[in-house]
């Protein structure tokens, strides 16, 4: 009884870490290291020079909820900002990696290779300190690397004012993008 009190409490308690550890606005991005579908390495400076917005997923059932978001709200950015996908999973290492990035590339368009970033390791949501969760975590990065807005959530009408919200977006002025 003691040590199921125990195991619950140490759970609670490293919860409660990981989400004080989520980048709140002010703060910059945490250092990460992951490579994109075309294998190429990215870091917590490609968020830098421009506005970008990140839609993060932490399980591997979140695809949903992230084309929910991308259909709302992320395709009605402009163009100057950056849109990054990043899947921060941890998976069952006897899975190659070979087998979740071709899953990954036969769901999304070829042109948005570069911005879907995958760590498979939980090393991305560790250094993010995300939780693992169906709900995406949404970050809006300013140019300077610092996060701006912080959500986690399903995409609602709430969410998407406070994403155009942080980027000064205007429905009326955002030209849409081509689908993810």
């Amino acid at each position: 009884m003691k040590r199921g009190l125990l195991t619950g409490a140490l759970a609670a308690v490293l919860t409660t870490m990981m989400a004080d550890a989520t980048p709140r606005p002010g703060q910059s991005v945490p250092t990460f290291r992951v490579d994109d579908l075309e294998g190429r390495g990215h870091s917590e400076r490609d968020l830098q020079g421009t506005w970008s917005a990140v839609i993060v997923i932490t399980d591997k059932d979140s695809g949903p909820a992230v084309h929910a978001w991308f259909e709302r709200c992320l395709l009605a950015l402009p163009p100057t900002v950056q849109v990054v996908s990043m899947a921060a999973l941890d998976l069952f290492p006897l899975i190659p990696t070979s087998t979740i990035v071709g899953r990954a590339r036969a769901d999304a368009p070829r042109h948005r290779w570069r911005t879907i970033w995958v760590s498979r390791d939980g090393s991305l949501a560790e250094s993010l300190g995300l939780e693992e969760s169906e709900d995406p975590w949404v970050f809006i990065v300013d140019p300077r690397g610092r996060v701006v807005e912080t959500m986690h959530t399903t995409v609602n009408d709430a969410g998407v004012a406070r994403v155009h919200r942080a980027l000064g977006v205007t429905a009326a002025a955002a030209p849409a993008r081509s689908s993810p």
